[in-house]
């Protein structure tokens, strides 16, 4: 086994040497190698090759990685007799650029012919137990790969230890390319007594060491006296005795000279870092007590939330306690360890890095870092203090002392021009970089040059301890080469950061940025960064008056072009965590954002009843939706946007336009695809990607030809981002993930409007699907199509970023809404208005399809095919409808057909588990497609808009393979007495369903329903449109029914049906009208409305004032707009549940209930009803 690794500050070194002792000790013969230092002409003959690979923050290898990366990309060699593994050490803070490096690798190496051994494991720094998280369960997958199982390791002994007789006199550690540099002076910059004390180190650099502006050094520090007393304590040795070490295998880090212990564990060994999970496994086979070793394994292997392990290593100082590997021994006495058990297994004590803050122009010979000495106690431990391991070393060094110290290149590249504006940040000692900066052009300025302004925002606590330069800081100001925003965010009642700068005076960024300006960060890590990234694209878009959406590909551009810089660095736990909450402050938002709390995935939906969970789906859709379909239809309705924009502008020029026919209709099928169970192919999205940019690209040159021949100059794009016509589908889903909603989300930081913003798209999704389903017909009207566009073009708009303008255009996307109820209604009606009917629920012997959707026309269609069949063969085929189709055997026209012979199964959601039982073809028609399983799918087809990958798709009602497919069917028999399908363990089965009670029906029947509520058999009328989900993991909606008063009437829409239909609520007294009135699809909602104002014009009254509650479940797209053309009613009192989707903050709800008296469901249906018959209060205006 060869081990691989590329590490730039020693973190993946580690990591690959615990893979490299755990090989050891389970009799692997591992080699361990740093990538760059192997033959890599000699990779293609190894059989097992772990790589282990850290990314840099903007998405590199590290440098000891960077030769073999660019072997591996060009090499023509075939590794099809090699195995390989990868694991990438990353931070999701990184955003894109998470684990980049192992991402590339892993999948260059299977491009290269090797065998994947385990799938790709991805650490993250931010993850609870950091990079641990994720390695402890992909290291063990590989020794079980490897070795059949994973056992429980031993710590393997990797050095022999011999004792020589004659004394030594210990040098301090030498490390290959590191000097020694002599400390000029050690200044504290701080006040004395101040808990976070800084200070400015300067050292005279050696003979020949030489620095540039933006440098690092690396400084090797040593443990503390105090820390490795104690390890001698605890293990019984003698500090002054002499060792000699002798490498085996390839252990390697450790002197092999002669050595004083006392040396060897201070300068050598790192003590102070929390000891890793792998590592506690091995000192648990140490331990002689069993209940302290079951201890040690479950503190190893524990990774539930919360985990212990992950709070004494965590970010929360008040759980927190300290935890190196002496205290561990100190906590587990039985732990019978020798020096053999550390030496090699411990990790070699790492240099840590530091920016320089002194220019080589002021300071040749010397040079200057500042640090801050981090202490902080735990509420649980609170007599021990934390101390920064390197800080502290450094604190105590004296003039004349020698610390060994290597110049290292920084990641800053300063602009050649001094003329060029900056715009920085600097948090605490990130200062140093801006400092060395503002000396550099100090220098210059003093040489004649033109130095432009350095507009710097600087993150302290108190102006009064930690203003670090403030001095030499004021002169820079004075002399025109700074303006200076310090933020001290702990001197007053509310908590000041430059995040809260950049967003309160959002001109003074555009001016620096504007003019090529060049933005440089240098502070803590973590999610710091990406706060002041969306602060800035917030300022410039008040600054522009522009899109967040253009900003953020202005932001895009500057990192393209190295105009947008980042240096973070190990963060402070207790401000990254404060700086966090004040950004929930900041942007008004009452919870975590959903951006921090899905974290790194690969991919985010939360269009459906999902988003009950609080979040949605992010690995991969419930439904079946893959990561690329998702971000596929992401940046298809991204593409959409930009058509709609030139389509709607078009038309505010000539509204007389007639060009744009072909446009609306496709812009109508392309955004119905995107809606939830729809199209799961991603070679169709593809397509549909291609034809909308092929439109766009026709509609850009149409609008300067519409407004040139108009004498109007045309409106700039608001869009600055031109993509090529890209076709390679991976480049595409990279697009969609740019611009899909949790992009959007983690750049704004502005969970409630970007929430209401998607629910304006989802609102428009069922919209175009209500308008599909009648174009079936031939049906359309074309200020649908107008509204689409518009809608789509308010979105680029500054008014989008009003939440009231939003609010505003959710309300006309109901209005036109009920336009298209109305269409659909009247399309529907081509069969006759419904009428009272049944339809049966049992087998019926012979050659059979499933039609399952909500296309009546499809569904008339495939009827009209099975009656030529049988003209033409003599073979009669029976049609069953399924889920949402239930409602068809209320038309007349329908019902008359011979071949519609009854419904199978219930709601659509259970179709997995019912489909395999139906013995004929299957057809899906709109949105209730769910991952086809194998027992069906080779007789499944889609038609219309929905589609799966290898799924046969029907175009223009060419029925013909799926008649065959029947016919070859064994079809029912005589024996079928009843389906066989699972039984639903929460609804009971029915043979027969009451169907037809449109608002024709009821509507005729006024006259006796208006005696009935006179005479007190009605006392009030429950629309219930909800959905209780298919397995009964919620019963609200079934729950309600059950309990409401036996003169209530129900009237049902949609697939929530099913939840209710097997219901025997009885008759509306002698009339024969059934209490339980099913009105029919989603779409017949629009009867609802039209029973509401006839039952309010009857009763002379308002239809607020009428005894009718409605209840709704709103998550799917469909339900939203339906939401939405009641609220444009005016229809108050609406509750919605069966929680408040995730799309929607509290914030915004709060907006809606007080607008639309709009509530939730409660907890108890019994107070829910006692409420609606109560009124309901309504809050006054």
């Amino acid at each position: 086994m060869l081990i691989l690794y590329g590490s730039q500050t020693g973190t993946t070194e580690s990591f690959a040497k615990i893979v490299h002792s755990f090989a050891t000790a389970r009799g692997l013969s591992p080699r361990l190698v740093a990538a760059d230092d192997f033959d890599h002409a000699d990779l293609v003959h190894e059989d097992v090759i772990v790589f282990l690979t850290s990314t840099f923050y903007n998405g590199e290898f590290p440098s000891n990685f960077t030769r073999t990366w660019d072997y591996l990309q060009t090499t023509t060699a075939k590794f099809t007799t090699t195995k390989f593994a990868v694991f990438g050490l990353g931070n999701s803070a990184t955003k894109s650029n998470f684990n980049n490096a192992g991402k590339q690798l892993d999948a260059q190496l299977e491009a290269l012919g090797g065998e994947r051994l385990v799938p790709l494991g991805l650490g993250d720094e931010q993850a609870d137990s950091g990079h641990e998280t994720s390695f402890r369960p992909w290291v063990q997958s590989l020794w079980v790969k490897l070795l059949g199982g994973h056992g429980k390791m031993t710590l393997p002994v990797q050095y022999g230890i011999s004792y020589p007789t004659k004394d030594v006199e210990s040098a301090p550690r030498t490390i290959p390319g590191f000097d020694a540099f002599r400390v000029v002076s050690n200044t504290l910059l701080t006040p004395v007594g101040y808990e976070r004390p800084s200070y400015l180190l300067t050292l005279a650099l050696p003979p020949r060491v030489t620095y540039e502006l933006g440098d690092h050094i690396q400084v090797a520090h040593v443990n503390s006296d105090d820390l490795v007393l104690r390890l001698a304590r605890r293990m019984h040795l003698d500090l002054s005795t002499t060792v000699h070490l002798s490498a085996l295998a390839n252990s390697t880090g450790l002197p092999t000279d002669p050595v004083k212990l006392q040396v060897l564990l201070r300068d050598h060994l790192d003590l102070s870092s929390p000891p890793s999970r792998s590592f506690l496994e091995g000192l648990s086979a140490l331990c002689t007590d069993k209940k302290e070793a079951t201890e040690l394994e479950h503190l190893a292997e524990d990774m539930t939330a919360g985990n212990a392990y992950s709070q004494y290593v965590g970010t929360n100082p008040a759980s927190r306690i300290p935890f190196t590997l002496v205290d561990v021994l100190e906590l587990y006495p039985s732990i019978q360890v020798g020096l053999e058990h550390i030496l090699g297994n411990v990790p070699i004590l790492p240099p840590r890095y530091y920016s320089v803050c002194s220019s080589p122009l002021m300071l040749p010979r010397h040079v200057q870092i500042v640090y801050m000495v981090a202490k902080w106690q735990s509420s649980k431990s609170p007599l021990k203090t934390f101390t920064g391991a390197a800080a502290g070393y450094m604190s105590h060094l004296k003039t004349d002392a020698l610390v060994t110290a290597q110049i290292s290149r920084g990641y800053f590249k300063v602009p050649e021009s001094l003329e060029t504006p900056i715009l920085g940040v600097a948090l605490g000692t990130g200062i140093s970089f801006f400092r060395a900066l503002l000396q550099h052009r100090a220098y210059h300025q003093d040489h004649n040059a033109i130095v432009s302004k350095i507009r710097l925002y600087f993150g302290i606590r108190h102006a009064s301890k930690d203003f670090l330069f403030q001095n030499e800081l004021d002169t820079y100001v004075n002399r025109g080469l700074l303006e200076l925003a310090p933020a001290c965010s702990h001197d007053g009642a509310s908590f000041v950061t430059p995040v809260t700068l950049i967003r309160d005076f959002p001109t003074s960024v555009a001016e620096y940025l504007d003019n090529q300006g060049v933005y440089f960060y240098c502070g803590i890590g973590g999610t710091i960064p990406e706060f002041h990234e969306a602060a800035i694209e917030a300022a410039l878009q008040a600054s522009h008056k522009s899109t967040l959406g253009s900003e953020m590909e202005t932001v895009d551009e500057m990192k393209a072009s190295g105009r947008w810089q980042i240096e973070a660095f190990s963060s402070c736990l207790d401000h990254e965590n404060a700086l966090q909450y004040q950004q929930k402050v900041q942007t008004k938002k009452e919870d975590t954002p959903i951006s921090d709390v899905v974290g790194d995935c690969a991919m985010f939906c939360f269009q459906c009843g999902q988003t009950n969970q609080g979040i949605g789906c992010t690995k991969i859709g419930v439904c079946g939706k893959t990561p690329t379909v998702a971000a596929l239809q992401d940046l298809l309705v991204d593409h959409l946007k930009h058509l709609s924009w030139y389509a709607h502008h078009i038309r505010v020029v000539d509204p007389d336009t007639t060009s744009l026919t072909e446009v609306d209709r496709f812009s109508l099928v392309a955004l119905f695809s995107t809606l939830t169970n729809v199209n799961f192919d991603a070679t169709r999205f593809v397509t549909f990607i291609q034809q909308t940019k092929a439109f766009t690209d026709t509609l850009s040159q149409e609008y300067a030809t519409v407004c040139k021949a108009h004498g109007v100059a045309p409106r700039a794009v608001p869009w600055k981002r031109t993509d090529a016509n890209v076709v390679d589908i991976e480049e595409l889903v990279a697009s969609g993930k740019k611009v899909g909603v949790l992009s959007r989300l983690r750049a704004g930081r502005n969970d409630a409007l970007v929430g209401l913003q998607e629910m304006l798209v989802y609102g428009l999704k069922g919209l175009a699907a209500y308008t599909d389903h009648s174009f079936q017909f031939g049906n359309e009207k074309p200020e649908i199509y107008h509204f689409i566009h518009e809608a789509f073009a308010f979105l680029w708009s500054p008014e989008a970023g009003k939440v009231d303008k939003v609010v505003d255009m959710l309300m006309k996307c109901g209005q036109v809404n009920l336009t298209a109820l109305a269409l659909l209604h009247e399309s529907n009606n081509t069969y006759g208005a419904q009428s009272p009917g049944i339809a049966t629920s049992v087998p019926r012997p012979g050659k059979c399809i499933l039609v399952s959707g909500h296309d009546l026309k499809m569904l008339h269609d495939v009827l009209e095919a099975c009656a030529s069949y049988k003209t033409d063969h003599g073979v009669h085929i029976n049609v069953y409808t399924h889920g949402e189709l239930l409602p068809a055997h209320g038309y007349p026209a329908l019902r008359a057909s011979p071949h519609l012979i009854g419904h199978f199964g219930a709601a659509w959601q259970r179709q997995s588990l019912e489909f395999a039982h139906f013995p004929g073809s299957i057809l899906m028609t709109t949105n209730c497609l769910t991952q086809p399983k194998t027992e069906y799918k080779d007789r499944l087809f889609t038609a219309g808009a929905v589609g799966w990958q290898d799924i046969p798709h029907l175009e223009d009602g060419q029925y013909a393979p799926l008649l065959a497919k029947a016919v070859a069917g064994v079809g029912f028999t005589d024996a079928d007495l009843k389906f066989n399908y699972p039984a639903n363990p929460f609804v009971n089965t029915v043979e027969k369903y009451h169907v037809g009670w449109g608002s024709e029906t009821v509507i005729g029947a006024a006259a006796t329903v208006l005696q009935a509520v006179t005479d007190g058999h009605i006392s009030r009328f429950y629309v219930i449109g909800g959905c209780d989900g298919y397995e009964g993991e919620r019963s609200y909606y079934t729950d309600l029914a059950k309990a409401l008063p036996d003169t209530s009437v129900v009237l049902t829409v949609g697939c929530g049906k099913f939840r209710i239909n097997h219901l025997d609520m009885g008759t509306i007294g002698d009339t024969g009208i059934p209490r339980l009135l099913d009105l029919g699809q989603c779409n017949d909602s629009y009867s609802a409305v039209q029973i509401a104002l006839a039952l309010a014009q009857a009763l002379q009254c308002g239809v607020n004032d009428l005894p009718l509650s409605i209840v709704l479940s709103w998550f799917e797209q469909k339900a939203v707009v339906v939401l939405l053309t009641l609220l444009s009613l005016g229809i108050r009192n609406i509750r919605v549940g069966p929680t408040v989707p995730a799309f929607l903050r509290p914030s915004i709800f709060k907006v809606l209930h007080e607008k639309f008296n709009l509530m939730a469901i409660g907890a108890d249906v019994h107070q829910d009803i006692a409420n609606m018959v109560g009124g309901d209060k309504t809050p006054t205006a």
